[in-house]
């Protein structure tokens, strides 16, 4: 059998055929009659960004740390006596003034002890009196005996040449000489007593001294039976409550001076060293906590706590404490010495880590710089503080962030 071509399309299979001549002669002189254009003449894109101005000047970096509240006026009233607590008249937390009555203590026994001590004054004192009176009478009785002394003497000496031309008996002379001994004796006597007067008069002047001192300590621990504020302060806790017995020496009430409040914060090492030689100029190191309440640099501490690298500075609070707590963590900003030819720009503006963009003539130019801190500007906004290693930053820097950003690239500034 033999198979063999159709001699004809069919209508179909033509009309498929002619579309396909037709588009294909279209196309043919769409190409050829197309404008011819030169890659050369490709228009380079321009990248819309933002600058600003900048100028190498002398800026405080700052630390963003934490601190506590402490006081080194922090003081723990204790009883001074043995007694019952008959009132507290504060609570935890209130503000109190310089004198305010706290804690009153039962004072019946304490103002017993002070009557017995104020009689053992006025015994004293009449002692003092009593002691200086006798010295008077002394002192006249002493001239009395001393005149009836030269009497006898006189007589015994007239009896003794009355005897020696026996016109008087022997006994006679014999008892006017015994009374002669005698009178010598009181007399003696009566001299130590003027003699040591002085001596009596320091004994009672100082017994009347030392029942004086006495009372007024007694009179001491009678006032002591107020517990008053030693200074304007806040109460950090009440340890008793009325009707307690309480002893010697036992805790009442903590109060804590709020005009003596410090920020106790933990500078790091590698800043420590320019704080340090700041203060040894004089130079002021200050700092914000909150809305920008004001701290200064007082000192910094003296022992580094084990397990630390950082040393403990101590700032004082401007002003008085009353909003702040003892013990309260407050976020502080501390001001550091400043940094000459530092500028301040937008973190969008640091590329990597080491360089930032100035526009120069339209187009991106690259500059190394070195990062030295952070700070924030009189808007609040967050500025990075860097210096330039070679090239000077007073030009326009690039403040939007370009992924593709690079020396040459063009760009058309847009600031508005």
């Amino acid at each position: 059998m033999k198979f063999g071509l159709p001699s004809k399309f069919s209508r179909k299979n033509r009309n498929l055929a002619l579309v396909t001549v037709v588009g294909l002669v279209a196309t043919t002189t769409l190409m050829a009659t197309a404008p011819q254009h030169d890659a050369s003449s490709v228009e380079e894109k321009i990248w819309p960004v933002t600058t600003m101005q900048v100028k190498a000047a002398e800026l405080s970096p700052e630390l963003r740390l934490f601190g506590r509240v402490e006081s080194p006026r922090h003081a723990q009233l204790t009883a001074a006596v043995t007694a019952t607590v008959s009132a507290v008249d504060v609570r935890e937390g209130e503000l109190v003034e310089e004198g305010q009555i706290l804690v009153v203590l039962d004072d019946a026994d304490e103002e017993l002890r002070t009557q017995e001590a104020a009689t053992d004054v006025a015994e004293a004192q009449a002692t003092l009196e009593s002691t200086r009176r006798q010295h008077a009478v002394d002192v006249e009785v002493l001239q009395h005996m001393r005149q009836l002394y030269e009497l006898t003497v006189a007589k015994r000496d007239r009896l003794q040449k009355l005897q020696r031309q026996n016109l008087v008996a022997a006994e006679q002379l014999e008892d006017t000489r015994a009374a002669v001994a005698r009178q010598a004796i009181e007399l003696a006597g009566q001299q130590l007593k003027v003699d040591s007067h002085p001596q009596r008069l320091e004994i009672a002047e100082a017994t009347l001294e030392r029942a004086r001192a006495l009372l007024e300590q007694q009179e001491l621990r009678l006032a002591r039976t107020l517990v008053t504020a030693p200074f304007r302060g806040r109460i950090s806790s009440v340890e008793v409550s009325p009707g307690d017995r309480i002893s010697e020496g036992q805790m009442l009430v903590r109060v804590y001076d709020t005009d003596a409040l410090q920020v106790r914060v933990t500078i790091p090492g590698a800043v420590v060293e320019p704080i340090r030689q700041a203060l040894e100029r004089g130079d002021t190191i200050a700092a914000r906590y909150g809305s920008g309440r004001p701290l200064q640099l007082g000192q910094l501490a003296a022992a580094v706590s084990t397990g630390r690298a950082g040393v403990d500075a101590l700032f004082h609070v401007s002003g008085d404490g009353d909003d702040l707590e003892l013990g309260r963590a407050l976020d502080v900003t501390v001001v550091l010495p400043p940094l000459p030819g530092v500028a301040g720009i937008p973190l969008q503006s640091l590329y990597g880590d080491d360089r930032v963009y100035t526009v120069v003539d339209g187009r991106l130019q690259e500059v190394e710089v070195e990062t030295l801190g952070q700070r924030r500007d009189a808007s609040g906004q967050l500025q990075l503080l860097v210096r330039a290693r070679s090239a000077g930053l007073d030009s326009e820097l690039l403040t939007t962030s370009l992924p593709q950003a690079s020396t040459g690239l063009r760009v058309s500034v847009i600031n508005g």
